[in-house]
């Protein structure tokens, strides 16, 4: 295992298992300032093209939080309007390169995710969270709107009427309640939380070929975005750029030969 040093996260390598940890680290609830942002930004620079990483997964520091989202308690906030809209730009087109990067990203939300949290766990591509943990955007009771993809991605991913429910209401929900409606992907007891992550990861990136995960993201994502004739033209491309490739070869004959596949990412 190695890590990269870094003040407000962590980023931990396993190069066996080909997974990074990128752990928010700001006590007591891993609240988000301008520093964490640039500091996530490195992060996914280092991560981009990096062939020891072929998942990578997002969570806080401690038992108590994944993110409390902004730190508005802590005298970081900008003060005037046009620098507070640059802060929410900059959190946003941040967030926007974790649905990006051309790998899976997994958000481990192990405690509560709330406001700028949230927003960063819906940028990742999917979502586990314990039991325990609670979710919600509080910032209509704090006289603001979220400004970090939450008006946006809620609805592509659980439609306009539980958006604006969440959004407009600032209460806090279960995972469990959050999984119902697909904000949330799978809930684990507490107690075997970080055991099923590490699970789920690691067999991700052990069965499932690099280049694979990569076309098909970008192919999920823009679904969203682009009328269906034009997504099933990328659909094509994508399929046929994959085609003659190594790890596609393989992927084949391990089925063939019913032995796992040993992907090299070409």
């Amino acid at each position: 295992m190695s890590e990269e040093e870094f003040e407000n996260i962590i980023l931990e390598k396993d190069k066996e298992t080909k997974i990074t940890r990128i752990v928010l680290n700001r006590p007591k609830v891993n609240a988000i300032t301008d520093y964490l942002l640039d500091d996530l930004n490195r992060a996914l620079d280092l991560l981009w093209n990096d062939e020891d990483t072929r998942v990578i997964v997002v969570t806080g520091a401690g038992e108590k939080a994944f993110s409390a989202g902004a730190d508005v308690a802590g005298g970081n906030m900008p003060t005037g309007h046009f620098e507070f809209l640059e802060f929410n730009r900059k959190g946003e087109r941040t967030f926007r390169r974790f649905s990006e990067i051309p790998k899976p990203v997994i958000a481990a939300i192990n405690g509560y995710a709330l406001g700028g949290g949230l927003e960063l766990s819906m940028a990742c591509d999917i979502r586990l969270a314990k039991k325990s943990a609670l979710i919600g955007f509080p910032e209509v009771t704090l006289g603001i709107v979220p400004g970090w993809g939450g008006t946006q991605r809620t609805v592509k991913l659980v439609g306009m009427s539980k958006a604006m429910e969440l959004v407009m209401t600032g209460e806090r929900i279960t995972a469990e309640e959050a999984a119902k409606f697909g904000l949330i992907n799978r809930v684990y007891d507490d107690d075997k939380f970080e055991e099923e992550v590490k699970k789920f990861a690691t067999e991700m990136a052990a069965k499932c070929a690099p280049l694979s995960l990569m076309v098909a993201k970008r192919l999920v994502n823009k679904a969203g975005e682009v009328a269906m004739d034009i997504g099933l033209e990328m659909e094509s491309f994508g399929a046929g750029l994959l085609f003659p490739t190594d790890d596609m070869v393989e992927g084949m004959m391990a089925r063939m030969e019913r032995r796992p596949p040993e992907f090299k990412g070409k």
